[in-house]
């Protein structure tokens, strides 16, 4: 049975990887916090395999904060970068496997197609070129290993937009959302699942880099009014364009991520945004969130 450590449990995805996880009994899953596991500094790594012994990483471990690592540029490149750089160390050491999580952002969103897995990168921000970066270590290390990139993702855990909305339309009638950025959500256990289901069939890693996302494209205009209407949320939605919404960091106007290899290479069907947001909007009433 093969074990592996996921490294920033306790965010967004790392927590959507410990609610699938029973469903995978063929796989032994180590959660790590930040507090357990540090990927900025490598002895942790080694003090946690002491105890625990693995045979790769999912690395869900990120600075994910787009507009502060405008700020705080050294951060998000020790994090992405350096950090990831040293799990390939000791993965390269123990023969271990990497699983990492990637970002939309590495792309500018100029383009007029979808981004498939060989597109150029060309990130517009800080984090996305701190992500990129840790992509090419990634690349140009010598262990098992493959990047999975995704969209826009939310689940019922930590910071997204989903839950963003929600909260923000129990305090106002009317909310302005930008409506010329374009891309696909994609539902955190949606994400996991298929990673997992992969990994238990170890075909993971016959492609270098993966893209999922759900399917579906919308903007985040749409995205919101679709989340209120599953919250059945009464606040008006008023589309505006990035212009009148100005962030610390460029975001890509249209970073749709192309999912064709993961469908067809592995016969994976993926759900549309809309049903998982359903699925995901549920278990928030079912625990009492909203």
């Amino acid at each position: 049975m093969p074990s592996y450590i996921v490294t920033g449990s306790s965010g967004q995805l790392g927590q959507c990887f410990q609610t699938v996880a029973t469903e995978f009994s063929e796989i032994n899953l180590f959660f790590a916090s930040r507090n357990e596991v540090d990927i900025t500094r490598s002895e942790t790594i080694a003090n946690f395999y002491s105890k625990f012994f693995f045979d790769g990483i999912i690395n869900c471990a990120a600075y994910t904060n787009v507009d502060q690592a405008e700020k705080e540029e050294e951060n998000a490149f020790k994090i992405n970068a350096e950090g990831l750089q040293n799990l390939i160390d000791f993965a390269e050491y123990k023969n271990l496997s990497i699983i990492h999580l990637s970002t939309d952002y590495v792309f500018d969103g100029q383009s007029a197609i979808p981004y498939n897995e060989v597109s150029e990168t060309s990130p517009l921000g800080v984090y996305g070129n701190s992500k990129m970066e840790g992509e090419k270590l990634l690349t140009a290390s010598l262990c098992r290993k493959v990047i999975v990139r995704t969209s826009w993702l939310f689940s019922p855990f930590g910071k997204n937009f989903l839950k963003t909305i929600a909260l923000l339309a129990q305090e106002k009638k009317e909310l302005k959302i930008v409506d010329d950025q374009w891309g696909r959500p994609t539902f955190g256990m949606d994400l996991a699942r298929v990673i997992l289901k992969l990994l238990s069939q170890d075909t993971i890693y016959n492609f270098p880099i993966l893209h999922f996302a759900n399917q579906g494209v919308c903007s985040w205009k749409e995205f919101a009014m679709a989340i209120l209407n599953e919250f059945e949320q009464s606040a008006i939605i008023k589309g505006i364009p990035s212009s009148s919404h100005p962030t610390l960091a460029k975001r890509p106007k249209c970073s749709i991520l192309d999912t064709r290899r993961i469908e067809k290479e592995f016969q994976i069907e993926i759900p549309p945004w809309q049903e998982s947001l359903k699925k995901c909007v549920q278990i928030l009433k079912n625990d009492g969130s909203f």
